[in-house]
C-alpha cells in the first residue's frame, strides 16, 4: 500500500494540447435577500413549535421519521391504550408536547405510505368495525397509512380508503371517505 502512495498523480494530457494556466478565482459574496414572507413563515413556524413543546407540523412525507404525534384538535393528540384501541388524550397546556402514550414511531414504507408503531410495540391498523387499533406485530398492507397533504393540513388515509377521525365516544375510527376539518 505504501508503494502506491509514493506515485505522483497528474492530469491526463494529449499530444499537441497546450497547457492552460489556472485562472484566479474571484470570491463572490452573495448576500441572500430574504423577503418578508419568508421571515414571517419562519417566525410562525418557531412560534408554533414553541407552543407544542418543540414538536412541529410536517409538510411532506420525508419528515415522517422517528417519533411523531397526531394532533386531532388544539393541543389534543391521539393516545394509545393498553387494550389496543386509541382515544383522544387530555388537552395539553400550551408549551407542552404530547405524553408517551401519544407518541408513535413512524416508519416510511414507500414514497406514499407510512407505518405507525405504538409505545406498546404494535402497529396501527383498522379492524372490521373501522376502529383504529394497535394489535399487529408486523407491517402488511393493512398497517400502511397514506398521508394526504392539502392546504397546509394533513389527513391520514387508512387501508380501507377512509380518513381517521374521532367518533362521539372518543374512539379513533376510519370511517370518513373525504377529509374534513377534524380528520
Amino acid at each position: 500500500m505504501s508503494d502506491y502512495q509514493k506515485v505522483k498523480t497528474t492530469k491526463l494530457t494529449f499530444k499537441g494540447e497546450k497547457r492552460k494556466k489556472p485562472k484566479e478565482k474571484k470570491k463572490k459574496h452573495k448576500k441572500r435577500k430574504r423577503d418578508e414572507e419568508e421571515i414571517k413563515k419562519e417566525k410562525e413556524f418557531e412560534e408554533d413549535m414553541k407552543s407544542h413543546g418543540g414538536w412541529w407540523k410536517t409538510s411532506n412525507i420525508e419528515e415522517f421519521k422517528g417519533i411523531v404525534a397526531i394532533e386531532m384538535g388544539n393541543h389534543t393528540y391521539i393516545s394509545a391504550m393498553d387494550n389496543g384501541y386509541f382515544t383522544i388524550g387530555a388537552p395539553r397546556p400550551e408549551g407542552d408536547g404530547p405524553d408517551l402514550p401519544e407518541q408513535l414511531t413512524c416508519i416510511v414504507v414507500s414514497t406514499t405510505k407510512i407505518a405507525l408503531k405504538t409505545g406498546f410495540g404494535k402497529y396501527l391498523s383498522v379492524d372490521r368495525s373501522n376502529k383504529v387499533v394497535g394489535i399487529s406485530d408486523a407491517v402488511s398492507s393493512k398497517e400502511q397509512w397514506e398521508p394526504v397533504f392539502e392546504e397546509g393540513k394533513l389527513a391520514l388515509m387508512a387501508s380501507n380508503g377512509c380518513f381517521i377521525t374521532c367518533d362521539n365516544e372518543g374512539d379513533i375510527v376510519a370511517t370518513s371517505r373525504s377529509a374534513a376539518e377534524n380528520e
